[in-house]
């Protein structure tokens, strides 16, 4: 019957929303007061269902109506997720997926490439970082999602692309296959300096950060540069473990939820031996990144360098829609320690310095600020 499906998932939608955020007092009053509140909504629906000229059914209806409900917030991070964006997600964030072995930034003509992982396809077809990818398959793509899609595909397949490298167009062909991603590149620079990139937050993020910099700090290492540029984030509990690596007790944000009190994410665990840190970042650190680059700034631990980070702040609630789909949608907001707010705004910098030059000039002006230390 259409009134009981269609009230039992949009209760059933408030209910998930409310225990992932921990309240099951909130969702006892939504189950108690969730059909008065959505009864107009019921029936319309019925009413819809029974009189259009063309029927639709309540599954569909219902998916629609939710829809609606995710546009009427005016949330930019509100959608329904499919399987295989969930299926992305997941494999990405555990560090295994088909693909190439490359990471991309949108750019002006095409997809820069800024990362190729050592030893996958990519590698071994000599593509790298700084490479313009301007036609997949012969189409043109400038948008990182789609780009995504046409680049994976199965394990043995082939993809063709266009790459742009120093004015020169050519045609590359790359054969897909299973990549073993790590969340961290990590090198010592000829100044001694231990250099660190952290790509992702993804599930081992903060256990391989550990290691590499403790790999260089024994190297001889004196002062470290963590790389937070263009990274769009990933787990918040992961963000918490990696700043915890640089933190004593204490805390890493906070999160404001509407009508609750606020909570605080705090250290976990031992944090690394002391030593000189800079962080950078750019436009393109969002989310997890802007977590720790808040934290790091706030605690005075250390000197961030580069340019105002993206200010993606959302605590974003996931639950079950059926048949695979999932909702997202913003329930809550991170702060920085000292209380100064990431959405809408980002993490500013203690030295400004736009990007280019002939070299990178943001690692260079790191490299002085350690030099100094």
């Amino acid at each position: 019957m259409l009134v009981k499906s269609f009230r039992d998932a949009l209760i059933g939608l408030v209910l998930a929303a409310v225990l992932a955020s921990g309240s099951f007092l909130a969702g006892s009053r939504a189950s108690d007061g969730g059909a008065g509140r959505f009864g107009d909504l019921v029936d319309k629906a019925e009413e819809i269902s029974e009189k259009a000229a063309e029927p639709i059914s309540d599954e569909d209806l219902t998916r629609a109506a939710i829809r609606g409900m995710l546009e009427a917030l005016g949330d930019p991070y509100a959608a329904v997720l499919s399987p295989r964006q969930e299926r992305q997600v997941e494999d990405l964030l555990g560090g295994s997926i088909v693909g190439i072995g490359v990471w991309l930034d949108p750019a002006e003509d095409g997809l820069l490439v800024t990362s190729v992982v050592e030893g996958t396809p990519a590698d071994r077809a000599g593509l790298r970082p700084g490479d313009l990818i301007v036609e997949i398959d012969g189409q043109r793509v400038r948008g990182v999602d789609r780009a995504s899609e046409l680049i994976r595909g199965p394990v043995g397949s082939t993809v063709e692309l266009g790459v742009r490298r120093g004015g020169e167009l050519r045609t590359v062909k790359v054969e897909r296959d299973e990549i073993e991603l790590s969340d961290v590149q990590a090198r010592i620079l000829e100044d001694g300096v231990a250099y660190v990139r952290l790509l992702q937050f993804g599930r081992r993020a903060a256990d391989e950060l550990r290691r590499s910099l403790n790999r260089l700090l024994d190297e001889g290492a004196a002062g470290a540069i963590l790389d937070l540029r263009s990274n769009a984030g990933g787990l918040a509990d992961e963000a918490v473990r990696v700043a915890s690596l640089f933190l004593g007790d204490g805390v890493v944000a906070r999160i404001r939820e509407r009508g609750k009190e606020e909570r605080e994410l705090r250290t976990r665990g031992e944090p690394l031996r002391a030593f000189p840190l800079v962080l950078l970042i750019d436009g393109g650190t969002a989310s997890a990144s802007e977590l720790v680059a808040g934290a790091l700034r706030d605690r005075g631990r250390a000197t961030l360098v580069g340019t105002t980070t993206y200010g993606k702040g959302s605590v974003l609630t996931v639950s079950d829609l059926g048949d695979g789909e999932q909702i997202q949608y913003t329930t809550a907001f991170f702060y920085t320690p000292d209380g100064h707010p990431i959405e809408g705004i980002g993490v500013e910098p203690d030295v400004t310095v736009l990007p280019g030059g002939p070299e990178d000039a943001q690692l260079d002006r790191a490299l002085e600020i350690l030099a100094a230390s």
